[in-house]
């Protein structure tokens, strides 16, 4: 009778542990390290052969179910210790588990506790008297705004019809809307009194559920949204936007290619050539060794073989020298350019200055005296433009000026002080990602066959076969359609 009532109390929270266990120890490895994951492994292990132990089958993709064993001796003594052990630390288990497997659901059911919370008379009083001191503006929370928010919050999306464009951004518009009218009621909520929180009890999770329901479907459909909203050029080709600079990452990718060798930089593409993976390939040698520098191509007083400059000329890039440092550069469009520095391996992804680079826009480097260009390079206004706005006379002359200078960044438009700092943090983040590439492609040139290369030649060559993989890479990425230039 009690393990009956044990497997009715406990019994899903056991199974969804051993259902989810594997993959939560897995993620846990690879972000915090061997220690935690091992004992959230054996917390795991424990709950697996409890759940035997009161009569539940594992799951079959269960790890080990074979291993665990049902006592056969099982008295009142026994379950009542297996009880102590489930209501102390099953809920505490599955918790672990659930946040790392299923963040949503942990914010779901973190949601419900909360609500619970707040329908304490103390716990109320202090959340609203708090929204109401951190508010300048004095808001009123009145039952009849929660109504009203979710009134719109649970308004019903128009089905978009068959071959009518419009309506799937509309549908699209109204589920926006949902969601910020289930973000306002929840403000509206917390700061209600106790009896208004007790007529509208639920409402967090309601809210929860609305938003998730509207991103999952928002996430569907946001590559057709896009390409329906993308700006068009007069031959119909899409036009690049700063935003796809952090939308469309670069990645390393190492499935039939290999380093490209001197036929390719001289003629083929990289991946055109015909490879035969061997022993020795890089992705089966384990361990890639980290490179952070080029060791000889476009160092310090080295002349550029032939056969790079027309590989680059194909690809769009240029050759940049200032004194003793070089660099490539790579535009893409008019909303966004590529540096690659060599020594060290560096990449810098920034919006494109219609003005000069000055002091200004620029940072002096440690190494070899470089000047890498500033996060906010063609973002912030140039002080010419700023003194216009400063010294601009009556409301429209001041309006034009400052929507002049606004910056149009995924449909939302905004002052330089407001969306600035935003996109600089996205531009270093794509920043950070291409730079990993670029050495990854460098570091490819240190095994296998290609760390049999004894002579300097030979090294460059391999570097300059990297190089050409990552301009590849670069170009594939944010110009799907990209062919090269010939002539």
């Amino acid at each position: 009778l009690l393990e009956s009532e044990l497997r009715d109390k406990y019994g899903a929270r056991m199974l969804y542990i051993a259902k989810h266990a594997d993959q939560a120890v897995a993620a846990t490895r690879q972000k915090s390290g061997d220690h935690k994951a091992n004992v959230l492994q054996q917390h795991a292990t424990n709950a697996k052969q409890w759940a035997v132990h009161i009569g539940l089958k594992l799951p079959e993709n269960c790890s080990s179910s074979a291993s665990f064993v049902r006592q056969e001796r099982r008295d009142m003594e026994f379950l009542n210790k297996l009880k102590t052990y489930l209501a102390t630390r099953v809920e505490n288990i599955r918790s672990h588990i659930v946040k790392i497997t299923d963040p949503d659901l942990f914010l779901e059911e973190a949601l419900i506790k909360i609500d619970d919370v707040l329908l304490k008379e103390k716990v109320s009083e202090v959340f609203q008297n708090a929204l109401k001191e951190a508010d300048p503006d004095n808001p009123q929370f009145t039952e009849e705004q929660m109504k009203q928010l979710l009134e719109r919050m649970n308004a019903s999306v128009p089905i978009p019809r068959r071959n009518q464009e419009g309506d799937r951004v509309r549908a699209a518009v109204a589920r926006i809307e949902k969601v910020r009218a289930a973000a306002q009621a929840l403000y509206i909520y917390m700061g209600l009194p106790l009896a208004g929180k007790t007529s509208f009890r639920g409402s967090m999770e309601k809210c929860h559920v609305v938003v998730m329901e509207c991103l999952n479907e928002l996430e569907s459909e946001y590559d057709t949204l896009v390409k329906e909203l993308d700006d068009k050029d007069e031959k119909g080709k899409r036009i690049i936007q700063l935003e796809d600079a952090w939308n469309n990452v670069m990645q390393f990718t190492t499935e039939g290619e290999e380093t490209p060798s001197v036929e390719d930089v001289g003629g083929e593409e990289p991946g055109d050539a015909k490879r035969q993976k061997t022993g020795e390939d890089s992705s089966s040698s384990g361990r890639i060794p980290m490179v952070i520098r080029s060791r000889f191509l476009l160092t310090a007083k080295r002349k550029v073989f032939s056969s790079v400059l027309p590989a680059l000329k194909r690809k769009k890039a240029s050759l940049v020298r200032k004194g003793p440092t070089a660099c490539v550069k790579l535009e893409f469009g008019k909303a966004f350019e590529m540096t690659i520095y060599f020594v060290p391996l560096l990449v810098t992804i920034r919006a494109i200055s219609t003005e000069a680079a000055d002091e200004k826009s620029s940072t002096v480097s440690l190494a070899g005296g470089l000047r890498w260009p500033s996060l906010y390079q063609g973002l912030c206004p140039s002080d010419k433009d700023t003194t216009a706005t400063e010294n601009s006379n009556g409301n429209a002359s001041s309006s034009s000026s400052n929507n002049k200078h606004n910056l149009h960044v995924l449909g939302v438009a905004g002052s330089y002080q407001s969306i600035g700092p935003i996109i600089a943090k996205k531009l270093e983040y794509a920043s950070a990602q291409a730079t990993y590439v670029l050495r990854r492609c460098f570091a490819e040139t240190t095994v296998g066959k290609s760390a049999m290369a004894s002579t300097e030649f030979e090294v460059e060559i391999l570097e300059a076969g990297a190089l050409i993989r990552f301009l590849q890479l670069a170009r594939s990425t944010y110009m799907p359609d990209w062919v090269d230039v010939e002539g």
